[in-house]
């Protein structure tokens, strides 16, 4: 980055991109669904939607931070640190239900209602990964690409960096 005003300009989008999936992506599952889904989808949209949101609130906080110096985000880092293993709870059950619809019948009222909940627990997991351990999202920075292909693998998510340089024990 050439100087903070570009890194705000890259940053400032994620929270509402973040925001706006949170409604969209249910939404659409929905729609696509035909209306067919059930206990199954909503266990595993539940932490999927969470995660997009909590990933809303930190890089909402995380621009407010960059612009302004005073900004403390240490009680959005408390709250969003206090959410990571409940939500990792619900992720794995998330996870645990969509396999099992697949091997046992009846757990799913359709396989629409299957395949939302295989989605939804998938992002969720990934979602997780990205915000709470390492970043996987690598298509917006180019040094971050190039770090990838480089072999260099992930690099520690900055969520996680602001957590535990905030001595948030998550």
């Amino acid at each position: 980055m050439k100087n903070q005003a570009d890194l705000i300009k890259r940053l400032d989008p994620y929270w509402k991109m973040e925001a706006g999936n949170a409604v969209i992506l249910p939404l659409v599952m929905l729609c696509l669904s035909g209306g067919s889904m059930g206990w199954l989808s909503a266990v595993a949209l539940l932490p999927m939607t969470l995660l997009l949101v909590i990933g809303a609130v930190y890089w909402r906080a995380k621009v407010r931070q960059l612009k302004d110096r005073s900004y403390d985000i240490g009680p959005v880092l408390s709250k969003i640190g206090g959410l990571r293993l409940p939500v990792l709870f619900m992720t794995v059950i998330a996870a645990i239900a969509a396999i099992a619809s697949w091997l046992i019948a009846g757990l799913a009222i359709s396989t629409a209602d299957r395949i939302c909940a295989s989605i939804a627990a998938a992002l969720a997991v990934l979602e997780h990964i990205n915000y709470y351990h390492r970043q996987l999202q690598h298509f917006d920075n180019v040094s971050d690409f190039k770090r990838l292909i480089a072999g260099k693998g992930f690099r520690v998510s900055q969520m996680a960096r602001d957590l535990r340089t905030h001595g948030i024990r998550y």
